[in-house]
């Protein structure tokens, strides 16, 4: 693996910058994953949102873990251990954050039956949104005006998307004027898998906000406040995350792939081989014949001894 470069990561905090390497992720609260057709990292610098950027081929060795963020540039094309890198993080409770191509190249392979490419392509056009709020989405929508106050940049040769489980999957955003354009309206969607959170917007992170018309810098702004918001709502759910980890190991153990003596271990990814130090926070996902079956917060599953926790 080639050395990485180090990124600049803005702290909301404070004035100024640190150096952080792309290689330690263990305890940066929002991972970005590069892309060839956006540059989400522009954004979350604007929004002074701190961040470490990687590229997707390291995805399955980095210790990604639950109380995370990580953010998908466009186009979102990765390798199958990759994607199943990320899956296992959004398992564990991780959030997903994703853009334009990712909803065919990332969001279909993974969470099939969820939301999808319609075949349709847009243009790159502002559009006024309108904000569907619950309850349940407040903090993701916070700032963000309704009926039409907002603006949406499409990108073009973007995907315009649609929602195949309407039931699972909540509308955050929408147009009827894209509907028009695109046949879809839909913006930016929300749905759960598993303790985590998918969360895909069309058209691309990057904007330039101000640098042209009103209307684009309003897009901008838009993309930038859902950006920051996505971050926030992920720092309110930290505590969810503690109490669905709420065993520690009593010594190291190694997670196996059955509940016997004699298994194998467990597949795992995220550079640790699926030994449990000890102290390390698990959740408890099933019980049987003097094992436990648990997840760590690398989202990798396995067998350990109960006598172990």
């Amino acid at each position: 693996m080639r050395p990485l470069p180090l990124v600049v990561a803005v702290f909301v905090a404070a004035a100024s910058s640190a150096a952080l390497a792309a290689r330690d992720v263990s305890h940066a609260s929002v991972i970005v994953v590069r892309g060839s057709a956006d540059h989400m990292e522009q954004v979350l610098t604007h929004a002074k949102v701190a961040f470490v950027a990687v590229d997707a081929e390291e995805l399955p060795n980095l210790a990604l873990n639950a109380k995370q963020v990580l953010m998908v540039n466009c186009t979102g094309d990765m390798s199958d251990k990759a994607r199943e890198r990320v899956r296992r993080f959004v398992a564990a409770g991780g959030f997903l954050y994703t853009t334009d191509h990712a909803v065919h190249q990332l969001i279909e392979p993974i969470f099939p039956n969820t939301i999808a490419w319609t075949g349709v392509a847009t243009e790159e056009r502002v559009f006024p949104v309108r904000v569907h709020s619950s309850d349940a989405d407040r903090g993701l929508l916070s700032s963000l005006g309704g009926n039409a106050k907002e603006h949406w940049q499409t990108a073009g040769g973007g995907y315009a998307i649609q929602v195949l489980d309407a039931k699972r999957v909540r509308v955050l955003m929408d147009s009827p004027e894209v509907a028009r354009a695109f046949g879809s309206g839909v913006i930016a969607v929300r749905f759960p898998y598993e303790d985590g959170q998918v969360i895909h917007v069309t058209g691309h992170f990057f904007t330039q906000p101000g640098q042209q018309s009103a209307a684009v810098a309003s897009a901008g702004r838009g993309f930038e406040t859902f950006s920051s918001n996505v971050v926030s709502s992920k720092k309110a759910d930290l505590g969810r995350i503690d109490s669905l980890y709420a065993v520690g190991t009593t010594r190291q153990v190694q997670l196996q792939d059955a509940p016997a003596p004699s298994a194998r271990p467990a597949a795992a990814m995220g550079g640790a081989g699926g030994v449990l130090e000890k102290g390390e926070r698990l959740k408890v996902l099933e019980r049987k014949e003097g094992y436990v079956r648990v997840r760590d917060l690398k989202g990798n599953d396995g067998w350990v001894p109960a006598d172990a926790l």
